[in-house]
């Protein structure tokens, strides 16, 4: 794999670099080949963080072709050249992901895909029997909480079949290999896709040059073209529908859609706006499609999904549902792609814009109004952004007409922050899938290291905190101002020296699940991958002799939790306690000093909550 990682590092520059360009990228890469050796001589590398290493060398290398890529005066250039550049880093990619088990929905398509080859039906009971996904390290897998079940007892996946078929022959020929590398074909079909779609729009090469390596090699799309899921081949065909409609080409954008509709059904909303924009009413048959081919299979047109899901809910679940797409420390896009941050800008040249970002974008809308109260939005056993991967081409788009007037500065911040982005998704792959915690891995990180709340200053949709209002306050002044500010590094390292000392100070709010607090005993409720587990109460249980410490304010703070048996129970050194009850309790604790404090079960058990400040 080394081996192939510095041929392929050897290979890059060759495909689009030329004359002076391609010597002096050589003679960097030289350099930094003898920068990493020297920190290796010289520093300690625990066995542990060998991989690692190697990421962070790799990607750095990768970031740097980049940089010559969009600022040399002597390269190449085309979306074939494009494509295949994708296609490399891809394929280095995906040893890397599948370290890790493949997870989420990602096995019961392969279990789809199984089925289909072995015995040419989509009924999984058979491979649910027999186990087949202990091949792919998953000996856990069973039917999923209400999978269609047929008349006789067939047992049929809630995911549609169209994806699962597209790699059948990919999975003939390499088993789970071949199934993501056609998944990654499809990546590369995007990529070169999204290049042709920049160039018929009139967008400047520098511009898709610069554009390019923040769009398909880095997150989301890489996780995304590297791993099971529907969603970059749902962008391919986004695309080519998009292209289609632009050229006036029937024969392209509704085969497109069809598959586009056929891979998820949610994508009939993106389908309704595409069919609109071209203004072809005979295609709506198109969206009757998906409907009867799972109506077929199960015998539900809408298979797991009701109708009244297309009941808007109440205004406040689409304020965060959306504010969290954008600012949210866990899934957003300002924590997880941040580059993508930038079609706020071309959002308000929007007159200005490309006629297919515009169309994209409108095209989007009934989708994204949909979605956007929806738990899922924010993840759940899936990488982040799974629902916002499709429109990234039109996102790219309207950045790439934008080019010239990003600030060059925040540019620069944006790619060191998605360089470690790219570095920790590689090296922890598993680290990609993540529930509705309401902490992000920074958080974590630094709450682990400190032992004190960091996660509270970053922003969360998912546990709604101040700092998730800031965020957002500053992400519209960033989109409304005119001006460029001179000052983007020193504002931001001063920002980020208060918000790490007041970090370390104790918070008003303790959850008691979250990575600051030190768990002696006692386990986390409810349970990991719990289905929709951020709509329970409920953080960590404890029997007696278990505790917790943690920091806290002094003062008198509210304790919520919930105990069946009753329990005495002490905290800061003061005995409580609390009689049985069904329901969620507030007792009233005193803290007597500011610092470390100690809460331990003394009899019977309780489910503690959290604890507030008063």
């Amino acid at each position: 794999m080394i081996a192939a990682t510095v041929l392929a590092l050897l290979v890059l520059p060759l495909v689009a670099l030329r004359g002076r360009t391609l010597f002096r990228y050589f003679a960097v890469d030289a350099g930094t080949w003898l920068f990493a050796w020297l920190l290796w001589r010289r520093i300690p590398v625990p066995p542990t963080h060998v991989y690692l290493a190697c990421v962070a060398v790799t990607v750095i290398k990768l970031a740097t072709f980049s940089l010559f890529l969009a600022l040399g005066k002597q390269v190449r250039w085309s979306a074939n050249r494009a494509a295949l550049i994708a296609a490399i880093v891809y394929a280095l990619t995906i040893p890397a992901m599948l370290r890790a088990p493949i997870d989420g929905d990602e096995p019961y398509y392969l279990l789809v895909t199984d089925s289909v080859v072995r015995d040419f039906d989509l009924d999984l009971a058979n491979q649910y029997r027999t186990r087949v996904g202990t091949q792919w390290r998953r000996d856990d897998l069973v039917p999923l909480f209400g999978d269609p079940v047929g008349k006789h007892g067939e047992q049929y996946s809630r995911h549609e079949p169209f994806l699962a078929l597209l790699m059948v022959p990919g999975y003939l020929l390499g088993g789970l290999y071949g199934a993501v590398a056609t998944i990654a074909l499809f990546g590369v079909l995007l990529v070169r896709s999204t290049v042709r779609w920049m160039e018929d729009e009139g967008i400047a090469e520098n511009a898709i040059r610069g554009v390019f390596p923040f769009f398909a090699l880095a997150p989301p799309v890489l996780f995304y073209a590297t791993r099971i899921w529907p969603e970059v081949p749902a962008a391919f065909f986004f695309v080519e529908a998009l292209r289609g409609v632009r050229e006036y080409r029937v024969k392209r954008w509704i085969p497109a859609v069809l598959g586009l509709v056929l891979l998820k059904l949610r994508f009939v909303l993106v389908a309704i706006g595409i069919v609109a924009s071209a203004r072809k009413k005979l295609a709506l048959v198109v969206l009757v499609v998906p409907l009867l081919v799972v109506w077929f299979i199960t015998g539900d047109p809408t298979n797991v999904h009701t109708w009244r899901e297309l009941i808007p809910l109440a205004p406040m679940q689409y304020v965060v549902g959306f504010c969290g797409l954008l600012v949210d420390g866990m899934s957003g896009l300002l924590f997880q792609a941040p580059f993508y941050l930038f079609v706020i800008v071309a959002l308000t040249s929007w007159k200005t814009t490309p006629r297919g970002f515009r169309t994209g974008i409108l095209a989007s809308l009934l989708y994204i109004f949909y979605l956007a109260p929806r738990g899922e939005w924010f993840g759940g056993w899936a990488p982040p952004l799974r629902y916002l991967v499709f429109l990234m081409p039109v996102l790219a788009l309207g950045i790439a007409s934008v080019w010239d007037k990003l600030p060059r500065v925040t540019i620069a911040l944006v790619s060191a922050w998605t360089i470690g982005l790219l570095i920790h998704g590689v090296a922890f792959p598993w680290r990609l899938f993540h529930e509705f915690t309401g902490e992000n891995a920074m958080g974590e990180w630094l709450s682990l290291l400190y032992h004190a709340d960091f996660s509270r200053f970053f922003p969360s949709f998912i546990r709604l905190n101040d700092a998730a209002w800031w965020a957002l306050l500053a992400l519209v002044l960033f989109g409304v101002r005119r001006q460029r500010l001179r000052f983007e590094i020193p504002l931001l390292a001063l920002a980020v020296a208060i918000g790490f000392h007041c970090a370390r100070q104790p918070g008003r709010t303790i959850h008691f699940e979250d990575a600051h607090v030190l768990h002696d005993g006692g386990k986390l409720y409810p349970d990991h991958y719990t289905l929709m587990r951020a709509t329970y109460r409920g953080g960590w249980v404890l029997e007696a002799n278990d505790s917790v410490s943690f920091l806290a304010r002094e003062g008198t703070h509210e304790l919520h939790l919930i105990t069946g048996l009753g329990a005495t129970f002490e905290v800061a050194g003061r005995a409580y306690s609390v009689g049985s009850n069904e329901r969620y309790q507030t007792v009233f604790v005193t803290i007597p000093k500011s610092g470390r404090v100690t809460l331990r079960v003394l009899s019977g058990a309780i489910n503690a909550d959290r604890l507030e400040a008063r």
